[in-house]
């Protein structure tokens, strides 16, 4: 079966079973190497241009609003 949580975040004991889903809360969560944040659903970027471009993209935030 493929629904057992094998990956642990060493840092919380979050479990997950993708290792793609791990690592994106390993960013969103624990990197403080993104210093830009989200607003409207709290995700993490390493730059203003990446966040911009999620705004933009996911929020409809149009250009010359940021």
């Amino acid at each position: 079966m493929g629904f057992f949580k094998k990956i642990r975040c060493e840092n919380c004991n979050k479990k997950f079973s993708k290792e793609e889903e791990f690592m994106h809360h390993q960013q969103v969560v624990h990197n403080k190497d993104l210093p830009y944040d989200c607003k409207e659903c709290n995700q993490f970027f390493s730059s203003m241009e990446e966040m911009r471009t999620h705004l933009q993209r996911n929020h409809s935030y149009k250009k010359d609003r940021i």
